[in-house]
């Protein structure tokens, strides 16, 4: 029942919502992750994050922006 009601709130909530305003959420979490990733991967930002995060953070922020750029293009 839970289920139900929370797949009917998120799926209203989506309707509400324009597509270029959740491309534009997903590009800028996307950029934002790949930057945070790329400074981690090369040691700028040494915050106790691992090189390997910072390498799956910039492979999660480059597909992020890879899809709302491969969206936007259709």
């Amino acid at each position: 029942m839970l289920d139900e009601i929370l797949d009917v709130l998120i799926g209203e909530l989506t309707k509400l919502i324009p597509d270029v305003v959740w491309g534009t959420i997903f590009l800028l979490t996307g950029l934002l992750t790949a930057m945070i990733g790329l400074t981690t991967l090369l040691g700028v930002a040494t915050v106790g994050l691992s090189p390997q995060f910072g390498g799956i953070l910039t492979a999660v922020g480059a597909l992020l922006v890879g899809g709302v750029l491969v969206s936007r293009s259709r």
